[in-house]
């Protein structure tokens, strides 16, 4: 017997065969560095058709949940690769059972099987032979419905694995399969989760925080900083950089001092995507990632989202468009970023009756000023450890 990791894939498997096996060769290579963080360096990784087996000396419960921050992974269950002689299933099957329903307090189980075609016998039978052996060992009944254990068998071509939890990864593609994007990110909830949201779909994120002093407070720059390298964990490579445009205060006071009141805020905004552009192009990346939901504030509706992205050459994502405050409250939570969780300080620049629904023109005069203020921006890229 050995202690392994189930680690299953999705939407992968739908690609070309090219593609397919280059995502799933980059797969491998980001659990690897993956479990490397979590301790588990000595691990075999092993890449079967539509799975990958992780093979651990102890630790394999540590190590499952250690995979579900990988990109591109489904889900992955602890197990046990056994023979898949049938009476070695059974003998490991009752095993596991006995061991499981007294660790749970367990009162009624479920045998859920599946097999590769030429086993010889279909995973309807093996439910009912296994089944049948756990019932006798452990008098608990069956329930195929709301059990209190479930105990999954599938059986492979060389063998076979038993194992009673199934952990949620968080699906998608491998990190940065699908090029760079710079991340407009101030440390709060929605930029984030919407900066997750793109790495989920294969982007590599490079955030960008424009350090606001003294329009923000030096407790808003710390929390920005908290918050990386809590994300860090997400990130299979040795390297996660972010950039710090180090004199964004002193250009957002031109634009407090130049710009009409009810427009400051539109303003800023542009001159945020003016400098995320110029990054797009030093940095070769592809695309802006902003954590903008539709309507949520005065600066997100629709109005004020056209005015601010004429003219931005390339594409910008809004992850997060057609979520609500809380539902993106919900997900940070769910992926471990409380520390996103706490009020964000109000920047001192907002104005008392900021315009909600600007003309498509609005900025127009304003043109030449924010292209030659985004020009000026100065930045130091630094390396979250």
């Amino acid at each position: 017997m050995k202690s392994t990791v189930i680690v299953r894939y999705g939407e992968i498997t739908l690609k070309g065969p090219f593609v397919r096996s280059r995502m799933e060769h980059m797969l491998v290579e980001h659990i690897k560095f993956r479990l490397a963080q979590c301790g588990f360096s000595d691990a075999d990784v092993v890449l079967e058709r539509g799975r990958i087996f992780v093979y651990v000396d102890k630790g394999v419960s540590d190590a499952a949940r250690c995979l579900t921050k990988v990109f591109g992974v489904v889900s992955v269950s602890p197990s046990i690769e056994i023979d898949n002689d049938i009476d070695v299933i059974k003998d490991v099957a009752v095993r596991v059972a006995l061991a499981v329903s007294k660790e749970r307090g367990a009162k009624s189980f479920a045998i859920r099987a599946r097999r590769v075609e030429s086993y010889p016998i279909t995973s309807k039978d093996i439910e009912k032979i296994v089944g049948q052996v756990v019932k006798e060992a452990t008098g608990l009944r069956v329930d195929l419905v709301s059990s209190d254990l479930e105990v999954f068998v599938e059986v492979r071509e060389r063998c076979a694995y038993i194992y009673t939890e199934v952990l949620k990864g968080p699906g998608g593609l491998p990190y940065g399969v699908e090029g760079r994007c710079i991340a407009l990110f101030s440390g709060g909830v929605d930029s984030t989760v919407a900066m997750w949201m793109a790495a989920k779909r294969g982007c590599e994120v490079i955030p960008v925080h424009m350090v606001a002093k003294p329009f923000y407070s030096d407790k808003a720059f710390e929390r920005a900083i908290n918050v990386l390298k809590a994300f860090r964990e997400w990130i299979p490579r040795k390297e996660f950089k972010a950039v710090f445009v180090t004199n964004y205060g002193e250009l957002l006071k031109r634009i407090v001092d130049s710009v009409r009141k009810r427009l400051v805020c539109l303003a800023c905004k542009r001159l945020m995507l003016l400098i995320a552009l110029r990054l797009v192009r030093e940095l070769g990346a592809k695309a802006i990632v902003t954590g903008e939901s539709l309507g949520q504030v005065a600066s997100q509706t629709l109005d004020n989202m056209h005015v601010i992205s004429r003219g931005i050459e390339v594409p910008i994502f809004r992850p997060l468009i057609g979520f609500d405050k809380e539902e993106i409250a919900s997900l940070a939570r769910s992926l471990g970023f409380e520390k996103t969780m706490v009020n964000m300080p109000q920047c001192a620049a907002l104005p008392e009756f900021p315009e909600t629904h600007a003309n498509a023109n609005a900025l127009d005069i304003y043109r030449e000023f924010l292209e030659k203020l985004s020009q000026e921006a100065v930045w130091e890229v630094v390396d979250i450890k």
